[in-house]
This record gives structure tokens, sequence and C-alpha cells, in this order.
């Protein structure tokens, strides 16, 4: 974060945001909810054969409409200002396996017989310290994952 920004965000419920972004996405959540509801509660309160307290039910749900809608509207308005990278190393990958309960070689027998589109998945991540443990008489091993990890530790 340079300094330039560092005034604009502010802490909130242990997110970083930018504290006019999050007030315009309160008006915009309020507003749109609000409208939504009384739109639903105006419709199904002229409704004749529709009960009074059903009606005010039927006309919240619209409401919570409006709520799931104003969420789109400000995702699509404010969009995230952050990057989440993460560099895994062997070393790391050893610890994680440990934590988790689970051995090296538990982990390599696994890895050895993942279906192809969990495999594909696993590169899309980018994860070659997990990859790098596939045996190499196995259908899933490639060589291009150690390289890669070569590469990454450079």
């Amino acid at each position: 974060m340079n300094k330039e920004n560092l005034g604009k965000y502010t802490e909130v419920w242990g997110d970083t945001v930018v504290l006019k972004e999050l007030i315009y996405s309160c008006i915009i959540g309020v507003s749109i909810t609000m409208i939504m509801f009384f739109i639903g509660k105006n419709i199904f309160t002229s409704m004749e054969n529709i009960e009074k307290s059903l009606a005010n039910g039927y006309a919240l749900l619209v409401g919570v409409l409006g709520c799931i809608m104003s969420g789109f509207i400000c995702a699509k308005l404010f969009k995230p200002k952050r990057k989440v990278e993460e560099v895994f190393e062997f070393e790391d990958i050893e610890h994680i396996l440990e934590v988790a309960g689970i051995s090296v070689e538990e982990e390599r027998k696994y890895l050895a017989n993942l279906d192809d589109e969990i495999i594909k998945e696993l590169e899309d991540l980018e994860l070659y310290a997990l990859l790098s443990l596939i045996p190499e008489d196995s259908k899933n091993y490639k060589e291009e994952y150690k390289e890669k990890l070569r590469g990454d530790e450079k």
C-alpha cells in the first residue's frame, strides 16, 4: 500500500476497506432493499385474496431479493483492491502435511491416483510444490512440475 492510499483505508471488522466505498455500499444496499420492500408491500397488500400478515411476509422476501441485488451491484461497482499471492516452498508443504496429520508418503500415494480434473485444478493454482511430490511411476507424473518448482525458488 503506497502513502497516497494510506489515508483512505479503514479497518472494519478485521477487514481493510475504502471508507467512501463502504458508505456508498451501505446507502445503495439500504436504498434498494427498502425500495424493493415497499414495492412488494404495495403489490401484496393491494391483492384482496392475501391476508395482511402473509402480504407482509411476501414483502420481506422481495426486500431480501433487493438486498441480494444490491450486493451484486456493489460487487460490480467496487472491485477488490488487493491481490493475494502465496508461494509455497517444499519445506512449507512438508509442514502443512504434518499439521494436517498426513505423511509425505501418504500424500504421494494420494496424488498418484488423483483424477485428471483435480490435477488440472492444482496446476491452475500453481501448486507445484505439492505436484512435485507425485511419484515418477504414476500416471499423473510430469517432469515440468519439478522444473517449475525450481523456477519458482529462484
